[in-house]
């Protein structure tokens, strides 16, 4: 999904990708200029790539747009591939990649009248998302020494391990020591994440244990948070497939965690 933050449709190719950078500026931080584009014969474009090396997430980037009309045939694209290498999400560096061959894009607009570009075929992709255990371990430390520190409770020596059930689930157990005074605690947060066949992440399974009176005060302030996550579902790719069907979507678990799927035409 590309918002474009106009209400006529780009009439050139240098006007479209104008736009595009517009739009993506608005979510990351960039160093440069991320997309560059070839027409064949505007709207008929021969590659279509957005480079989003070392980017930074906005910490409020805009929200993803509703829809206020049908999407319409829009743009052609032989070759697209989005992706970028270190991208910052909070502390965590992120790996994404989108690889598309024969990609149809559809417009719509949104509430505010603005035009909004759709996937809505494509003969064949691939998509990889992966991030490095470290970050995600301190992605979970900073989330979880937030919500403690409200409570007076610090947490440290934070360790994440992860372990495959199936080609679409993992395990993950969270150790890490609560202190407040001069008490302190180990802790043990487990938990189930599961992806479906259209990539919606769902987390399940949520707990929290330990010893002693220090960690039933510690577990205590995590509980009512862990149950705000259990059995929340998230989209990794947060964007309409149109005619896409998503396939042989796999997580693995090594020095990083990974999230690949193919996709191309329902019709196929």
């Amino acid at each position: 999904m590309f918002p474009l933050n106009t209400e006529i449709f780009p009439t050139t190719a240098a006007e479209l990708e104008r736009l595009l950078n517009e739009s993506l500026h608005h979510l990351f931080f960039l160093a440069r200029q991320p997309v560059e584009l070839r027409e064949k014969t505007y709207p008929h474009l021969d590659s279509l790539s957005i480079s989003l090396d070392g980017a930074g997430l906005r910490q409020r980037p805009p929200a993803i747009p509703s829809l206020n009309t049908k999407p319409m045939p829009a743009l052609t694209v032989d070759s697209f591939r989005a992706g970028g290498s270190g991208m910052s999400v909070g502390p965590a560096a992120i790996d994404f990649l989108l690889d598309a061959r024969a990609l149809q894009l559809h417009q719509a607009t949104d509430r505010q009248g603005h035009i909004v570009l759709l996937l809505q075929n494509a003969a064949e992709g691939h998509v990889h998302i992966s991030a490095a255990l470290s970050d995600l371990e301190a992605l979970i430390a900073e989330v979880v020494k937030s919500e403690a520190g409200k409570h007076g409770v610090n947490v440290d020596n934070v360790r994440l391990s992860l372990r495959s059930r199936s080609p679409r689930s993992l395990a993950a157990e969270v150790l890490l020591r609560a202190k407040k005074l001069f008490l302190s605690a180990s802790l043990r947060i487990t938990g189930q994440l599961e992806l479906d066949e259209e990539l919606n992440a769902r987390i399940s399974g949520l707990d929290c244990t330990g010893e002693g009176a220090m960690a039933s005060v510690a577990c205590g302030v995590l509980k009512p948070h862990l149950h705000t996550l259990d059995g929340r579902e998230f989209s990794l790719m947060s964007l309409p497939l149109g005619e896409v069907r998503l396939r042989d979507v796999r997580i693995a678990v090594g020095d990083k965690l990974a999230i690949t799927a193919e996709f191309g035409s329902i019709y196929e």
